[in-house]
């Protein structure tokens, strides 16, 4: 049974040997949104991407690609790139101000620790860049 994955197209923009580097067009939340002609927020940025070709197929700068991710990899991103440094923020917010009751510390605090997650992250980039991998494939 093949897992499922998270796709999203995108152009090649260089290929080197079993690496491409493909160009995808990132959106906000409300980049989706039917409304987005209309509130004028909505904000759309292009992002270069490095994905591995699985396949073997010849692939050109200009050509028309999708990544894929496993979708277990996806979910596990967003909790340590969001929910995790969340929770870090919070719990230090209300766990020093239970016991110090200053607001400014609370806040210094809750700020630190979540710079702190960040770094532990940081030092951990070339490991969670060997395990967080796109596979591209042809359209």
């Amino acid at each position: 049974m093949e897992s499922e994955k998270v796709c999203k197209e995108g152009i090649v923009r260089k290929v080197q040997d079993k690496r491409l580097w493909v160009e995808v067009v990132v959106s906000s939340a409300c980049g989706g949104c039917a409304a987005k002609s209309l509130c004028n927020i909505s904000e759309k940025k292009n992002e270069l991407v490095e994905a591995v070709n699985v396949t073997g197929e010849e692939f050109s700068v200009g050509e028309t690609v999708r990544i894929q991710m496993v979708q277990k990899l996806a979910n596990k991103a967003v909790v340590l790139g969001y929910l995790l440094p969340f929770v870090i923020l919070i719990a230090g917010l209300f766990g020093c101000y239970a016991l110090t009751h200053i607001e400014w510390l609370s806040v210094l605090v809750a700020f630190g620790l979540t710079a702190i997650y960040y770094l532990i992250l940081k030092m951990f980039d070339k490991r969670l860049a060997r395990e967080f991998v796109l596979h591209v494939t042809k359209q």
